[in-house]
Parts: structure tokens; C-alpha cells; sequence
């Protein structure tokens, strides 16, 4: 297995929204919330077809004073990734392929970083339209997985 991404190797596919639950308060606050972020993610794959899904989950809150208010929202994105020679990603152990953490944390990073600029796009022109997604280490989201409902 190797731990070398060859970003030429990588064709970002399809985008999908899976959940859109945007909580949006059309009123200006007195106060600016603060916003929790909880991400984490869900990994598929057809070996044979060299794809991979990364699904990425986002719950937000936003909180003022150490109160949780009605604005935030949930949002599941799947992307769909086509990887040439996606062999070199991982190894059969017990026969289950198990991906490097770089090949995993490229992937990641990439869905990452395209959510924020969609979400970016999604809350402009709304009271969101000044929350920007932190920035979060790959290795971090990718010891946080979910299971899809």
C-alpha cells in the first residue's frame, strides 16, 4: 500500500445533497450567537469500479449566553470520488480492505473543503452568512465516523 496521493488520480465525480435542514432565523439578533460544529463522516466503496463515497455529516447549533437557540442545521453531502489505481490505497486484512489514513484524510479533506464553500453559498444573503466552517484537521474528522440512517 502505498502512502503516496497523486492528486491527478483523483476525479471528484458527483456531489449529492443527502440532507438539507437549514434552521435559519430571519430576524436579526440582539447578539451574535456562537455556533457548535459536529462533523464526522461515512465511508463507501466498489473496489472493482475504483470508487469511493466519503459522506460527510454536519450538525450546527447556534448558542447565546450558554443557551442553545433554534438556528443552525443539519446537512449529509455524499461525494463521489472515481480513484485510478485506488488499489494502491489499501490492503486486504482479514478480507476487508483497509485504506491508508493519508489516501482517507486527501479525501476527506477535499469533501471538507468543498462543504464549506457550498454552505458558504447556501448562507449568504441569511443571518449565516457570516459563518464559515472551521478549519478542522483531517486525522480529527477522520476518527469521527457515523453510520447512515
Amino acid at each position: 500500500m502505498a502512502n503516496v496521493v497523486i492528486p491527478e488520480k483523483i476525479h471528484l465525480l458527483q456531489i449529492n445533497w443527502v440532507k438539507e435542514h437549514n434552521v435559519i432565523l430571519k430576524n436579526k439578533l440582539a447578539k451574535n450567537p456562537s455556533y457548535n460544529f459536529q462533523m464526522a463522516h461515512n465511508m463507501m466503496h466498489n473496489l472493482q469500479s475504483e470508487v469511493v463515497k466519503i459522506r460527510l455529516f454536519l450538525d450546527m447549533s447556534g448558542e447565546i449566553e450558554g443557551k442553545t437557540i433554534n438556528q443552525g442545521g443539519n446537512y449529509e453531502l455524499d461525494f463521489l470520488f472515481k480513484i485510478d489505481d485506488l488499489k494502491d490505497h489499501y490492503n486486504i486484512i482479514e478480507g476487508k480492505p483497509v485504506f491508508s489514513g493519508v489516501f482517507v484524510s486527501t479525501l476527506l479533506a477535499i469533501s471538507f473543503s468543498t462543504m464549506r464553500g457550498m454552505l458558504f453559498m447556501l448562507w449568504k444573503d441569511t443571518v449565516l452568512q457570516q459563518v464559515i466552517l472551521p478549519v478542522i484537521s483531517p486525522p480529527e474528522l477522520l476518527r469521527s465516523t457515523r453510520k447512515i440512517a
